[in-house]
């Protein structure tokens, strides 16, 4: 008994020089920051941007391991049962927010999961192609209530926005088409096999910088760096109306606070830098640093936002 009380002993006197050894290697060994949508979507794009600007300039060697799946779910629910030693986080973005309502069990509980970085704010546009006479979303949405239009979407945060914008604000008829991700829906407005489409402004960026699509208005906070002159939704007849997307970065729920201010501080210093400030303003990101003490509050309200607004849809609950 009692050699194994002094186990015991041991081991628990162990535990808290593991957790500083962990803290003070943070930048020195390998992280593997998991990404849950496939290469060469706007996340994945963003999150290597970041974790080459970490590894080049700020010491750490982060490793990105794509996991798509379920919304994102997977990667979700993989980092949420990883060792909360800093050495596994998640890289995602407003979808995490939209999962804690569209499913009744994603397979973790927010508790699970704490937000340690928050590295760009983004928007969404709704776009029509470039042919159509509306030249704003009032000229839309006036033509809306003598033919119903049809609207397209490829993914979670585009569908609940134009549901919401056109269905629940605007009271129109539109009708919702689904595609698997925002560069097929792209490809239908510009076959004009919909009418408008809501989309992240980095997939609008290319297409609007040809002439093919033009952008009515935008979800944002403030309007969007890429297209300065489209009006937010709050200028274009919906006051009050403002809803930014965010990508950032999650971690075990209990990772220590010291390694989650260390990649909080060094995540803010990159985007902060004016070759990768630059390169995010150029995909259609706002770059966006805060301190780790606003992140929580931050996720709280963007889980909120959106749950109310799927409410309001009607969508399906899975």
């Amino acid at each position: 008994m009692r050699i194994r009380r002094a186990v015991i002993a041991t081991l628990a006197a162990l535990i808290p020089a593991a957790a500083l050894a962990q803290t003070a290697d943070m930048p020195n060994r390998k992280i593997t920051m998991v990404v849950g949508f496939a290469p060469g979507g706007g996340v994945d794009v963003l999150a290597r941007v970041v974790a080459q600007e970490l590894n080049d300039n700020a010491g750490f060697q982060m490793v990105i391991e794509n996991r798509p799946g379920a919304g994102s779910n997977i990667a979700a629910k993989a980092v949420a049962s990883a060792t909360p030693d800093g050495a596994t986080l998640l890289f995602t973005g407003n979808s995490y927010a939209i999962n804690q309502t569209i499913y009744r069990s994603p397979g973790y509980a927010t508790s699970d999961l704490r937000a340690v970085a928050i590295a760009a704010l983004d928007s969404q546009g709704l776009a029509v192609n470039a042919a159509n006479p509306a030249r704003t979303l009032a000229d839309f949405i006036a033509a809306a209530k003598d033919k119903p239009p049809s609207f397209g979407f490829g993914g979670s945060s585009s569908r609940i926005i134009a549901e919401y914008v056109l269905k629940v604000m605007a009271k129109t008829e539109a009708t919702a088409v689904p595609f698997q991700s925002g560069a097929p829906a792209l490809n239908a407005l510009l076959g004009n096999h919909v009418d408008i489409i809501a989309a992240p402004i980095a997939e609008l960026v290319p297409q609007v910088r040809q002439g093919a699509v033009r952008v009515l208005a935008v979800s944002g906070s403030k309007r969007s760096a890429a297209f300065p002159e489209v009006p937010m939704l709050r200028e274009a007849g919906f006051p009050g109306l403002e809803i930014n997307g965010w990508i950032g970065i999650l971690a075990p729920a209990a990772t220590p606070d010291d390694i989650c201010l260390k990649i909080n501080s060094a995540v803010n210093a990159a985007v902060g830098k004016p070759a990768v400030n630059e390169r995010l303003r150029s995909l259609g990101y706002e770059p966006h640093a805060m301190s780790l003490a606003g992140t929580a509050p931050f996720l709280t309200n963007s889980i909120e936002t959106w749950r109310k607004m799927i409410l309001a849809t009607g969508m399906a609950i899975n």
